[in-house]
């Protein structure tokens, strides 16, 4: 693996984690009840992950090129050690879960304490705060893992629409790059059709996943479910998403085959 793939995938990582990370929003909007500032707080950590995605796409394209030119075509292997930092990504995400959200709880009563920002920073940085950092990390509660074997809280098609929504992002961006190699001629075309196999799993995800979340976030608020039944809801929903990332792998090269075939006969 070159230097600009390992850069690509641990922008990769990066984009993955905080993706997975985004689930515990949900669960410290239950505890706290300040659901907009909880919003707030990671859209501000989420700019990291934004970078990322910015620089990722752009870096991976040229390097595509850069192979094309030198008439290396066959470099799936640099595609798949990017699909398996998303596995690994989402996998650390999952395990760190718990630690994360018990920080992100800690941050908004922080932040309506001092009610800035910039004053958020600094506490968050003094050496008082991060002495008592490793009281705040926790590991996966085993009992939630083992409700897992039990009969799951979540419908089987949200399951299995959450992985399948998630591979097709994941997969998204690097199939329409391979295709570069596949049909170099239309490379150009194949790059830019992203948004398309993006927005197919996002119609996904708006329509028929997320729903589902804010239904049973509102159903905890209202009483009728605990936090806990919502937490396995989400480590079920966090598994979705680690298999929908494996599922990625197979879904690399026909994905790619066919952004090659809707370029050709897209002005047809």
């Amino acid at each position: 693996m070159s230097s600009q793939i390992l850069l690509v995938a641990l922008f990769t990582f990066v984009i993955h984690l905080v993706a997975t990370l985004s689930l515990s929003v949900r669960v410290v909007g239950l505890q706290t009840l300040r659901w907009a500032v909880s919003f707030s707080l990671f859209n501000i950590m989420a700019l990291f992950s934004r970078l990322a995605n910015t620089l990722q796409a752009p870096l991976l394209a040229k390097t595509v090129e850069l192979n094309i030119q030198s008439g290396r075509f066959d470099q799936i292997a640099d595609f798949r050690w990017i699909l398996a930092f998303t596995t690994l990504a989402t996998a650390t995400g999952a395990l760190i879960f718990p630690s994360f959200q018990r920080l992100m709880t800690r941050l908004v009563e922080t932040y309506y304490h001092h009610r800035s920002f910039s004053k958020l920073i600094v506490r968050s940085l003094s050496l008082s705060t991060v002495r008592t950092l490793p009281q705040h990390l926790k590991w996966p509660d085993s009992a939630n893992w083992q409700a897992i074997r039990q009969k799951p809280n979540v419908p089987i098609r949200i399951l299995v629409l959450n992985a399948l929504a998630n591979a097709i992002i994941t997969v998204g961006v690097l199939a329409t790059l391979y295709a570069g190699y596949i049909n170099p001629d239309l490379r150009a075309t194949a790059a830019s059709m992203s948004g398309l196999i993006n927005g197919i799993a996002t119609i996904i995800m708006v329509l028929f996943v997320d729903p589902d979340i804010a239904l049973l976030a509102d159903e905890v608020t209202a009483g009728q479910h605990s936090t806990g039944y919502f937490r396995r809801y989400i480590i079920q929903v966090l598994l979705a998403r680690l298999v929908g990332t494996i599922l990625a792998q197979f879904l690399l090269v026909p994905f790619a085959h066919m952004v090659i075939w809707l370029a050709q006969h897209l002005y047809a």
